[in-house]
C-alpha cells in the first residue's frame, strides 16, 4: 500500500474539515457535475439537505492521515457521499463517517478498529490503509461480523485465510504476477532477482511471482530482502551483492516510500545505467505520476504495471474538483504533482458509493437499529467482550451484490475482491509514466488495448511488435540482454586434459608470451560456442591437467571440487555419472574396431558373373533367343542370308542376335519389321551393358577393400593380439569380451596405431585396435582407406563436458550444444578440425549385394521389348497371309468390276466346274495351273 514520504500530522477533528469541504463544494462547484461511468449524479439545484426523518448510519474509517494517500482517500470518501446524497435526495439514511488515524502503526490501527466497533457502534469499516494493519482487523471483522472494506490493502497476506467479512475493493498483488512474467518472457530473460520489502506485505507476492516466472521458463536466482526502515549502508551492501551477480534483471516489490529510498541508493551505486532492467510492481506504478520530482529523477527508465482506468467525462470532472478541494483543504499549492488523485482515490470513491447504497438497501428490508450494544462487564478483554453485529450479514450481502459502473470501472465483488483488472504497462521517462502497452488475463500483452494478441502469438512475436519501444535506464533504446560480467565474480576453474596424441580434440601448448598455456581443439571450440549461446555471462579459465593414465583422475578433481568443470574428450559412461553430471554429448558414440584393409582376390575368377543376378542372366538369355527367332521368322521368306540348311539358318539368326550385344552386327536385314525389333533390342542391350559395367567396377573395388577382420570372436578364436589407447576405459570392454590380458597391447600415438596394424599380430603387431569412434575417425582422416572401421562393438554416449552433481549450467549448456551440433556452426567446427571430409558413419562390412543388378530393375525394359517382338510377329503374319492369291483374291486382287463380272457369270462358272469334273484328271490340273 503506497505511502507519501511527508509526515503531516492529522487534524484533531474531522468535523471542521468536512464543513470546509462542504462549503467549498456549495460555493464553488454548485451545481454539482455528474459523475460519469454509470454512477448517479446530482442535478442542478439539488441541495444535499438532511431531513429530520433520515437515520444516521455510523461508518468507521481507518487511514494513515499523515500520508498523502490517507489525506486524498478521506477527501475522496467525502466527495462520494456528497455526490451520492445529491443524486438521491430522498434517501432516508445518511452515512456518518467516524475517522481514526492509524498513525502508520499496526497496534494503533487495531485499537482504532476496536474503538470504532465498541464506542462508535459502527456497522461498516472502510480501511485500514496498509496490508500489515489489515491482518488483525480482518479477524476482528470475522468475529464481530462487521464488514471491513479496504481499497488499498493489496498485499496477499491480508486474505490468506478464510475471512468472509473482509472485502478488498482493489487489485490484489498476486494478480500482476502473470503480467510481469509475460513481460519477462517477451524479452527472453531467464534469470531474475527479486527485491522485496522484508515484511508480510513483501513476502506475500513471492509464491505468485515464482510460479508465474516458472511457467515462462524463467527462474528467481536470488531474493534480496530490504527492511522498510533500513539504513543506507545496509542497502548499499545488498546492492553491491547484486552487482557481483551476472543477472541484470530486477523485480522490485516495495511500497513507494521505501522504493524511493532504495532507488536513490541504487542510482548512487551506479546501477541505473545502460544494461540494467528494473521492473516495479503496481504499488509504485500507481503513484508514479504523483511522486515528487526529486524522487522520479532516480527512477528513470523503470518499467511498471498499474491497473488501467479508462479516461471518461466522470474522471475528468472528478479530477478537476478533487484538485481544487485538496488544495483548499490542505493548503498545498507548491507541487502540482502531489495533489493529483490516483486509482486509489477512484477505488475509495466507489467504495463509499457502494456502502451508501448498501445501507439504504438494507434499511428498506427492515433494518431498524444500526449498531449494537456490548456487555457492561467488558473488563480487560477488549475483543472477547464484543458481540456480533445483528445487521452485519445483511449489510455484507448487500455490499456483495453491488454491481455498477464506478469511477475505476465496473464495481463488482468476486470471491471477496474486485475482478482482475487490465494492467497498463508504463515506462518512466522524464516527468511522467509513458504507456507502452497493456496486459489482460485473456489476451496477454499487446501494444493497443483493442488489438490484443491471442494464444501463442505473443511467444512468437518480438518485443518490438508486442509493446511500444522502451527507454531503458541510462536513456538507452537497446534492449538489455539481461546479464553481464559480474563485479568480482567467481571465475570458473575448468580442467582440460593434456594430450600426447589425438590433439584434434584438446591441444595444450605453452604460451611463452604470457608464461601460461594456450588451449585449442575441437572440444574447446564446441564448449566456447555453447558458452556464447548462454543467456548470461560465464567467466572461466582453463587449467591444464596431466591425466595420461586415466580420465577418471580428471573426473575425480571435479568431484572433489578442485575444478569447477572439465572440458575435453571425456566419454560419458554410467560409472562416471554416479559422481558427476555430464552435458549432452557433442560427438557420436560407440566403441569400434580399427583394422587393416586387404585385397580379396579369391573370387575374381567368376566375379564377372556377379554384377547380374541369376534371374537377370536367365531373362537376358531368353530374350536373346526369342529375338533371334523373331528376326529369322521375319527375314527367312525373302532374305537369302537366312536360307539354306537348318544349321546355317540357326547360326545366322543367333549369331546376328549375339553380335548386337557388342553392336557389331552386319546390315543384312531387309524387312522393316525385323529392323524395328533390332532397334528396340539394341536399346535394351545398351542399358544392360552400361549398368553391367558400372556394377562390375563397384564390385571389383569393394572386393579389394574388404576388412581383414570382421568380428571380435574371430580374433578370440585365432588368438590374435589387439590394442587400445593408453588410459582409455576400453580396456574394461576388452576384458568383458574375454580377451586375455597378455594379448592386449597399449598404444599411445597415431604412428603406433598404423605400425601395429601393418605389422600384424604374427609379427609383433596387432590384428585390430579397439577405440572410441571419434578417435578412429580422426585417425582415418590422416591415414585414409588403408584402414577400415568395423562396428560399433560396444555402445557409449559419446563425449560430454563434466560438471559437479546438480550444477545449474548442465541443462543450459546441453540445450546450447544441441543447437550447435544440429546447425551449421557444428559442421563448420567439425570441418575445421577434421578437414573437408567428415568422419565416416559406415561401420558395417561392404555389402556386394547392394551393387548387384536384379531383374526387378529392368522389368520395364523387358516388357517393352517383349511386346514389340509379339507385335512384329503378328504384323508380319498378317502381311504374309494377305499376299497369298488363294486366300485374298476376292479382297485384294479383284477390282470392283471383276466382282460384278463374277456375279453375272456365276452360273457359267458353275457349269465349267461341272464340265471339269467330267474331264480326266490330267486335264483338270492343266486348267488349274493355266
Amino acid at each position: 500500500m503506497p505511502h507519501d514520504d511527508a509526515r503531516a500530522r492529522a487534524a484533531p477533528s474531522a468535523g471542521p474539515l468536512l464543513a470546509g469541504a462542504a462549503a467549498v463544494v456549495v460555493l464553488v462547484y454548485l451545481p454539482l457535475l455528474a459523475v460519469a461511468g454509470g454512477v448517479p449524479h446530482a442535478h442542478a439545484g439539488a441541495a444535499a439537505q438532511t431531513t429530520t426523518a433520515t437515520v444516521p448510519v455510523h461508518v468507521g474509517v481507518i487511514l494513515d492521515l499523515g500520508t498523502g494517500l490517507g489525506k486524498k482517500s478521506l477527501l475522496s470518501l467525502e466527495m462520494a457521499l456528497e455526490d451520492f446524497y445529491a443524486a438521491h435526495p430522498a434517501a432516508t439514511t445518511r452515512v456518518r463517517l467516524h475517522v481514526k488515524d492509524s498513525e502508520r502503526d499496526v497496534v494503533t490501527a487495531a485499537a482504532a478498529a476496536v474503538d470504532l466497533i465498541r464506542n462508535d457502534k459502527v456497522s461498516v469499516i472502510i480501511g485500514p490503509q496498509s496490508t500489515l494493519q489489515a491482518e488483525f482487523v480482518t479477524y476482528l471483522a470475522n468475529k464481530t461480523k462487521v464488514p471491513v472494506i479496504s481499497f488499498s490493502t493489496t498485499g496477499d497476506a491480508a486474505t490468506q485465510y478464510n475471512v468472509p467479512y473482509f472485502l478488498r475493493a482493489c487489485a490484489k498483488d498476486s494478480f500482476q504476477a502473470a503480467s510481469i512474467a509475460a513481460f519477462v518472457e517477451v524479452y527472453g530473460w531467464k534469470n531474475i532477482v527479486v527485491v522485496y520489502e522484508d515484511d508480510n506485505y513483501g513476502v506475500g507476492i513471492l509464491p505468485s511471482i515464482a510460479n508465474a516466472l516458472q511457467d515462462v521458463e524463467a527462474h528467481i536466482v536470488y531474493r534480496a530482502a530490504i527492511p522498510a526502515s533500513c539504513p543506507d549502508y545496509r542497502i548499499d551492501e545488498e546492492l553491491y551483492k547484486l552487482m557481483t551477480m551476472q543477472t541484470r534483471v530486477f523485480i522490485v516489490h516495495m511500497l513507494p516510500g521505501p522504493a524511493s529510498h532504495f532507488f536513490a541508493r541504487a542510482s548512487a551505486a551506479g546501477m541505473m545505467i545502460e544494461g540494467y532492467v528494473w521492473i516495479v510492481t503496481d504499488n509504485v506504478g500507481v503513484v508514479l505520476d504523483v511522486l515528487p520530482q526529486h524522487t522520479i529523477e532516480n527512477m528513470q527508465g523503470i518499467v511498471s504495471f498499474r491497473p488501467y482506468v479508462a479516461k471518461s467525462a466522470g474522471i475528468i470532472d472528478f479530477v478537476s474538483r478533487f484538485d481544487a478541494l485538496f488544495r483548499a483543504k490542505y493548503r498545498q499549492a507548491h507541487d502540482v504533482r502531489t495533489t493529483r488523485p490516483t486509482v486509489y482515490q477512484y477505488w475509495a470513491y466507489d467504495v463509499a458509493w457502494a456502502v451508501a447504497t448498501a445501507v439504504e438497501d438494507t434499511k428498506r428490508v427492515g433494518f431498524s437499529n444500526i449498531g449494537f450494544q456490548t456487555p457492561q462487564d467488558v473488563g480487560k478483554n477488549l475483543v472477547n467482550g464484543l458481540l456480533a453485529s445483528p445487521v452485519g450479514p445483511e449489510l455484507l450481502s448487500s455490499i456483495l451484490e453491488a454491481n455498477f459502473n464506478g469511477l475505476a470501472g465496473r464495481f463488482r465483488f468476486v470471491d471477496g475482491h474486485t475482478q482482475v483488472p487490465i494492467y497498463e504497462v508504463v515506462n518512466l521517462v522524464g516527468e511522467k509514466a509513458r504507456g507502452i502497452g497493456f496486459w489482460s488475463p485473456g489476451s496477454g500483452l499487446s501494444r493497443l488495448l483493442e488489438s490484443s494478441p491471442v494464444g501463442d502469438q505473443v511467444k512468437s512475436s518480438s518485443a518490438g511488435e508486442v509493446l511500444k519501444p522502451v527507454i531503458w535506464p541510462g536513456d538507452s533504446t537497446i534492449v538489455p540482454k539481461g546479464w553481464d560480467f559480474p563485479v568480482n565474480a567467481k571465475i570458473l576453474r575448468i580442467g582440460v586434459p593434456v594430450r600426447r596424441e589425438f590433439k584434434f580434440f584438446v591441444n595444450v601448448e605453452a604460451n611463452h608470451n604470457t608464461n601460461g598455456s594456450s588451449v585449442s581443439g575441437y572440444s574447446i571450440d564446441v564448449f566456447e560456442a555453447a558458452v556464447n549461446r548462454l543467456p548470461y555471462a560465464l567467466r572461466y579459465e582453463y587449467i591444464p591437467y596431466d591425466c595420461a593414465n586415466s580420465y577418471d583422475q580428471l573426473i575425480s578433481q571435479v568431484y572433489f571440487k578442485k575444478f569447477d568443470a572439465a572440458v575435453g574428450d571425456v566419454t560419458i559412461i554410467a560409472n562416471r555419472s554416479r559422481y558427476v553430471d555430464f552435458t549432452m554429448p557433442y560427438t557420436e558414440s560407440g566403441v569400434a574396431m580399427l583394422v587393416l584393409a586387404k585385397n580379396d582376390g579369391k573370387a575374381t575368377m567368376w566375379i564377372f558373373l556377379e554384377p547380374l543376378t541369376k534371374e537377370l542372366w536367365i531373362a537376358t538369355m531368353v530374350f536373346i533367343f526369342f529375338t533371334g527367332l523373331v528376326v529369322w521368322t521375319i527375314e527367312h521368306p525373302t532374305n537369302d542370308k537366312f536360307n539354306g540348311s537348318r544349321w546355317k539358318q540357326f547360326s545366322t539368326a543367333f549369331y546376328f542376335t549375339f553380335s548386337t550385344l557388342t553392336f557389331s552386327h552386319d546390315q543384312i536385314l531387309k524387312k522393316l519389321h525385323s529392323k524395328v525389333v533390332v532397334v528396340i533390342w539394341c536399346f535394351v542391350v545398351l542399358v544392360l551393358v552400361q549398368s553391367y559395367t558400372a556394377s562390375l567396377s563397384s564390385l571389383l573395388t569393394a572386393k579389394r577393400l574388404q576388412p581383414s577382420v570382421t568380428d571380435p570372436m574371430q580374433l578370440l578364436r585365432n588368438g590374435d593380439y589387439v590394442g587400445y589407447q593408453n588410459g582409455s576405459f576400453v580396456y574394461a570392454t576388452l576384458k568383458r569380451l574375454k580377451f586375455d590380458a597378455q594379448k592386449i597391447k597399449v598404444l599411445s600415438t597415431l604412428e603406433e596405431y598404423a605400425k601395429a596394424l601393418r605389422t600384424g599380430s604374427k609379427h609383433g603387431g596387432v590384428s585390430a585396435i579397439f577405440d572410441e569412434i571419434p578417435y578412429i575417425n580422426s585417425f582415418l582422416t590422416q591415414y585414409g582407406k588403408e584402414f577400415q572401421i568395423v562396428g560399433p562393438i560396444d555402445r557409449t554416449d559419446g563425449f560430454g563436458f563434466v560438471f559437479p552433481r546438480g550444477s545449474p549450467l548442465v541443462p543450459d549448456l546441453s540445450r546450447a550444444i544441441l543447437n550447435i551440433t544440429e546447425g551449421c556452426e557444428g559442421f563448420q567446427i567439425q570441418k575445421k578440425w577434421f578437414r573437408d571430409t567428415a568422419p565416416s558413419h559406415d561401420y558395417d562390412n561392404p555389402d556386394t549385394d547392394s551393387v548387384r543388378l536384379g531383374l526387378e530393375s529392368f522389368k520395364g525394359l523387358f516388357i517393352v521389348n517383349g511386346l514389340t517382338l509379339c507385335a512384329m510377329l503378328v504384323i508380319n503374319f498378317m502381311h504374309t497371309n494377305c499376299t497369298e492369291p488363294r486366300n485374298c483374291s476376292l479382297h485384294w486382287v479383284h477390282s470392283s468390276r471383276e466382282i460384278a463380272t463374277d456375279n453375272d457369270d456365276s452360273q457359267q462358272g458353275q457349269q465349267l466346274q461341272n464340265n471339269d469334273a467330267a474331264l480326266p484328271e490330267p486335264l483338270q490340273v492343266e486348267r488349274g495351273t493355266n
